[in-house]
């Protein structure tokens, strides 16, 4: 079998609850995030209307054109989008359920009955751009922007596309428990939402860095999950570069402990501390390693359970920029 292509990455973008597009933006997320307004920071990206689009849309739109930003080249017009949600259009469908159970009236407005559809959003993303490619809309619950990444590696390495988009959003909802009954989260988890976003390509030039995995691991005890992830790691460790666990929203710290403790070469990075806990947190976690600057190249492995307990892991290479 002939070895497969790498798969570079060739920009990187995130925005975060606070309308933060760089590190140094960044705040640690001490409570539930609220849902800003973007429509001024929209509009710095696109020219178009989109005043009718919900808060969701917003984010996506505004995090992949901010990826699109970053490229050193222009963006090819043949790029597939490959975008992923966990929950979708949560606050427009919420306002349409609201008009349709209205005992007045009844009726619904156009506006939110487009915009409660969630691929609506991946539409927005590929009008933005100019792209008129595939254009796929990714729901997974927790493993959303992997599953995602996934399709779009495979779909590269078989020369199906070219260059992929590769992206993950999602939003939060007052009251708070209202929201749980969409996502369950411990007391001590903030809710949050943002978007981040890969482009992706099968050439090194300009790159920033390079998708090395998107896989399961499976292990029917906590002991064999925690080999099979040890093994994994450790031939990376070998190479003796820089690496970083990011841990997902539904990684236990028992099994973050066991990890560290097994691998004390291994350096802990809560992304979550900044954006919050939402079903593509993993694309923010994994987009904004490279807004950092680093003199040598770095390793991350972004680890999460699902409620079912399936394991994905995602592993990147940062060049030194």
């Amino acid at each position: 079998m002939a070895e497969k292509s790498p798969i570079y990455i060739l920009s990187a973008a995130t925005l975060g609850p606070g309308q933060d597009t760089a590190s140094a933006d960044r705040r640690v997320l001490a409570e539930d995030a609220m849902p800003l307004d973007l429509q001024a920071l929209l509009k710095t990206f696109t020219e178009q209307d989109l005043r009718r689009a919900g808060h969701f849309t917003e984010l996506a739109v505004v995090g992949s054109q901010l990826c699109i930003s970053r490229l050193k080249q222009p963006l090819n017009q043949g790029t597939a989008v490959y975008f992923s949600t966990g929950l979708g259009e949560v606050q427009k469908t919420v306002a349409l359920f609201q008009q349709v159970m209205d005992e007045d009236t009844g009726l619904v407005s156009p506006y939110s009955f487009v915009n409660s559809v969630s691929s609506t959003a991946g539409f927005y993303v590929a009008k933005a751009a100019g792209l008129k490619s595939r254009n796929l809309t990714v729901c997974q619950e927790e493993f959303s922007f992997e599953t995602a990444l996934k399709l779009a590696q495979t779909d590269l390495e078989n020369n199906e596309v070219d260059f992929a988009m590769v992206g993950g959003a999602d939003e939060c909802s007052h009251p708070r428990a209202e929201h749980m009954h969409r996502i369950q989260l411990e007391d001590s988890q903030p809710m949050g939402e943002g978007s981040g976003w890969l482009c992706l390509g099968k050439a090194s030039r300009n790159a920033v860095g390079e998708v090395l995995m998107v896989k399961e691991i499976t292990g029917d005890t906590p002991a064999a999950w925690l080999t099979a992830v040890e093994d994994i790691l450790s031939q990376w460790l070998k190479k003796g570069h820089m690496t970083y666990l990011l841990p997902g929203f539904r990684l236990e710290k028992t099994n973050i402990n066991n990890l560290m403790n097994r691998l004390p070469e291994m350096e802990l990075k809560n992304y979550l501390d900044y954006c919050g806990c939402f079903h593509t947190a993993a694309a923010f976690g994994l987009a904004s390693v490279f807004d950092e600057t680093r003199k040598e190249p770095a390793l991350y492995f972004h680890i999460n359970r699902n409620t079912y307990g399936r394991t994905m892991v995602v592993g990147v290479y940062a060049f030194p920029r």
